[in-house]
């Protein structure tokens, strides 16, 4: 087999594995999002076997992730069942197009099949050969006592795992770098609330000081209202007692007057009494 088709068909099932997983789990995020939050309700709804299958089919990759994907990992393989993962598909495609599908065990029989098969040849079949092939064998069976045979191969394998320790040491110092940043950023994102939280601090002694303000201010107001309200009485006060004297004077010199007219009329006889006897 030509080595570079052999890495792009690698490629493509490794990648197709990761796409199902992406798959499913929108899938999932859609049917729960649907549902009720009580278990009581879930089950008589009309998504509860579109829930038992998806559950099912996580059940599955998480066995076949758990049995393919420590050694793809470590590039020692790829995930080997296509067939698999296109039943998934199929599963999966089934559960979003139809509105009342069929009970879990009949879906998923083919599925169940197919993957036990698979794990159980790979298990048997190609682990042993692979865990020759991992780093540290060559070790092991030098301490057992069996030297490995000298040729190719063996460059081979060291080149292999100088290069794989090489690109380990790259990601490690790439993480490493990641971390720092997100340790600067997380440093100036705690400056800034630290900030944020002065400044509220800060408003919120303002805002009370300015509630005290308001409280005297309107204390004065009222004390003043008051003031006022005592300034009209006397006002008033004093506007009657003004009105009631000039009354009482123009009473008196009304009487006053009177008097006067009397005594005029009561002197005329007189006089013209004493004016008769004169003559």
């Amino acid at each position: 087999v030509c080595k570079r088709m052999d890495l792009v068909c690698q490629r493509m099932l490794n990648q197709g594995f990761l796409k199902v997983e992406r798959y499913h789990n929108l899938c999932q995020k859609q049917v729960k999002a649907q549902l009720p939050r009580r278990e009581s309700e879930r089950r008589n709804h009309s998504l509860a076997r579109h829930a038992d299958i998806l559950a099912a089919v996580e059940t599955r990759l998480s066995l076949l992730n758990m049995t393919f994907m420590k050694y793809v990992d470590s590039n020692l393989c790829c995930f080997i069942p296509g067939k698999v993962i296109d039943e998934i598909y199929r599963v999966l495609r089934y559960v979003n197009s139809t509105r009342a599908p069929q009970r879990a065990h009949e879906v998923l029989q083919e599925l169940r099949d197919i993957s036990s098969m698979a794990m159980e040849y790979f298990d048997e079949k190609i682990v042993p050969i692979l865990k020759r092939k991992m780093p540290g064998s060559d070790v092991s069976g030098r301490l057992i006592g069996t030297a490995p045979g000298p040729g190719p191969s063996a460059a081979l394998t060291t080149m292999q795992l100088f290069s794989k320790q090489n690109f380990s040491r790259q990601e490690v110092t790439k993480l490493q770098q990641q971390v720092k940043a997100n340790g600067t950023g997380m440093t100036a994102l705690k400056r800034e609330i630290s900030e944020l939280r002065l400044k509220v601090q800060e408003q919120q002694k303002q805002l009370q000081d300015q509630d005290q303000k308001l409280l005297e201010q309107t204390q004065i107001i009222g004390e003043q209202n008051a003031r006022l309200a005592e300034l009209e009485r006397k006002l008033r006060e004093v506007v009657e007692s003004t009105v009631g004297n000039s009354s009482g004077s123009g009473s008196n010199e009304q009487s006053s007057r009177k008097r006067r007219k009397v005594v005029e009329s009561t002197d005329c006889p007189r006089k013209s009494r004493r004016l008769q006897n004169r003559k």
